[in-house]
């Protein structure tokens, strides 16, 4: 069996563990979310497969009964602790997998909110990737303005230390090529939910704004790649209408500020058919400019599937 069927088995057997498990949930609150999500990503000729579990730990038993089952943890804030673990197999890279912890603390009186988080992947040798040791991490602040609006703060960075084989028929002294790739980040995000007689919808917002700084240490002359080591700027709005408590339709668009035309939308149906027991469905594509007076625009598209089980 192929490690990508490994993999989509293993994603499988855990959704479906987290399903039957949500069947013996209590039908007011729930304590604890699980979920799977399988996803697939093709750019032009290359795949991508992945996979991801996750858990969140919930202080306070949350009661859903207030409104659409999927925001149930905005209508109610409380302090959770959460962590997950994902694997991707691609064309170029083998089996790189992440670690991730976060939570959020809630203080008293439910107005002001601190979370942070942080990340670490590991990844196998390759042909052409000797080690490799990505991290990241991201503190924020956020307040409830009124029932129904967060405004939220964030900071964060990440860390990647590469290093890379020598290429075929080349004799080298030690590595080819290493890389270090800081970034650091800050994000201002927007969201509300409105209720207009029986349909709820939520609006987001956001603008996130990076900096990346890459040094590469070789004993070939090599130049520093074009396009890397400067700021950039995303902006991204979206809105998810709820036509029941059970059933959320939500839409996104997202486009940097910069020379790069790209524009990425993505389309994401949420339904719990059991109180506790939901199935997403999510489609992405973005059309990327790359070099339009050689290759032209292209673009990428991408698929997942979520189960997601409460008790």
């Amino acid at each position: 069996m192929s490690s990508r069927s490994s993999s989509l088995t293993r994603l499988i057997g855990a959704a479906f563990a987290t399903v039957c498990a949500a069947f013996g949930a209590p039908a007011e609150e729930f304590s604890w979310q699980l979920s799977g999500i399988t996803s697939r990503a093709e750019l032009a000729d290359f795949s991508r497969d992945s996979w991801a579990v996750d858990g969140t730990y919930y202080l306070k038993p949350i009661d859903d009964s207030s409104g659409p089952y999927a925001l149930a943890s905005f209508l109610n804030p409380t302090t959770r602790v959460s962590a997950a673990a994902s694997k991707v197999d691609a064309d170029l890279v083998s089996d790189p997998a992440a670690y991730t912890l976060s939570g959020a603390f809630v203080l008293p009186g439910e107005k002001w909110y601190v979370s942070g988080v942080y990340s670490k992947s590991t990844m196998d040798d390759t042909q052409f990737v000797t080690y490799s040791d990505p991290k990241g991490y991201g503190v924020s602040a956020g307040r409830y303005l009124g029932a129904n609006t967060t405004l939220e703060l964030g900071w964060g960075g990440s860390e990647q230390k590469s290093s890379f084989a020598c290429p075929p028929n080349m004799l080298c002294i030690g590595p080819a090529l290493e890389t270090k790739t800081t970034t650091d980040s800050v994000s201002l995000e927007v969201f509300h939910v409105r209720r207009f007689r029986s349909l709820t919808y939520s609006l987001e917002g956001r603008v996130s704004q990076s900096d990346a700084d890459v040094e590469i240490r070789s004993g070939l002359p090599l130049p520093n790649p074009p396009g890397i080591g400067d700021e950039s700027r995303v902006y991204s709005v979206a809105t998810e209408l709820f036509p029941t408590n059970r059933l959320g339709v939500r839409v996104g668009y997202s486009r940097p500020d910069g020379d790069r035309d790209v524009d990425s939308y993505d389309v994401t149906a949420t339904w719990f058919f059991k109180p506790r027991i939901a199935v997403q469905l999510g489609l992405s594509r973005s059309n990327i400019e790359v070099a339009p007076t050689t290759l032209g625009p292209t673009h990428s598209e991408s698929a997942a599937v979520r189960f997601i089980g409460r008790l």
